[in-house]
């Protein structure tokens, strides 16, 4: 029991140290969780938390940023970092002005161009290699991205901002959140410690998407917002550990 105890720890540390050594895989998500945020602090949802875990956020960004442009090998991989940049100096000031509606409709705008940037720099350090793993590592990412996405919409939307592509959005997102999930749940390789977190992150988007359904038939409001909260960041969080997990299997 000790061996295998003590082969888990290893397992769990290697996937770290892996996960450590490609930040742009995370760069996406905190994009996502950023603006989710300012939502929050601006709807008054969770409003202490959010308010304590925005600057955190702000900060992460930079200091994950700056890791992904240093890691960057190829020409095509910094300009795309070069232009990453840019665009978070351009989106950092709005997030730090007082969360509004008419300040959270310019914020998304904008961070559907850095999600977007972001996207492609993962691509660029994880396919050149193809590993099987971190491909998974990949999707594993992306469902995070997913779920602090689709969960900022629907904020956005009981906010009341008026936008005619957000209810798509939604939809896609939410669509594209099930998808890749299901796909990483048929995958052969998942671990134990896998499926418990693909377990935890299916279970989190039925509660997510619950309490969307509630506050849309008018049936809630504050109460039906913290859920839809807290299941993102509860996805947000199963999908990292499975992320690493994945990160740290063999080729």
């Amino acid at each position: 029991m000790r061996l295998a105890r003590a082969a888990f720890a290893a397992l769990l540390a290697c996937a770290a140290t892996a996960w450590a050594q490609e930040p742009a895989l995370r760069l996406e998500s905190l994009a996502e969780r950023i603006a989710k945020l300012q939502a929050q602090v601006g709807q008054g949802v969770l409003a202490d938390r959010s308010k304590r875990a925005l600057p955190e956020a702000l900060r992460e960004f930079d200091s994950t940023l700056k890791n992904a442009t240093a890691r960057a090998t190829t020409a095509d991989a910094r300009e795309n970092y070069l232009l990453l940049k840019l665009l978070w100096q351009d989106l950092r000031p709005w997030i730090l002005k007082p969360a509004t509606r008419d300040n959270a409709k310019r914020i998304s705008d904008r961070v559907e161009e850095i999600t977007w940037t972001a996207s492609k720099g993962a691509r660029m350090a994880v396919e050149p290699g193809r590993k099987g793993s971190a491909l998974l590592a990949l999707d594993a990412s992306n469902v995070a991205t997913l779920a602090q996405r689709a969960a900022r919409l629907h904020l956005l939307r009981h906010w009341g901002i008026r936008d005619a592509s957000l209810k798509a959005n939604i939809d896609k997102s939410t669509e594209d959140l099930r998808a890749t999930l299901e796909r990483l749940r048929k995958s052969p390789v998942n671990t134990p410690e896998i499926e418990t977190e693909l377990e935890i992150a299916t279970g989190q988007l039925q509660f997510l998407l619950q309490a969307a359904q509630e506050l849309e038939g008018g049936r809630g409001s504050v109460r039906q917002m913290e859920f839809i909260a807290k299941s993102g960041d509860h996805i947000l969080e199963s999908m990292e550990r499975a992320a690493r997990l994945y990160d740290g299997l063999p080729p």
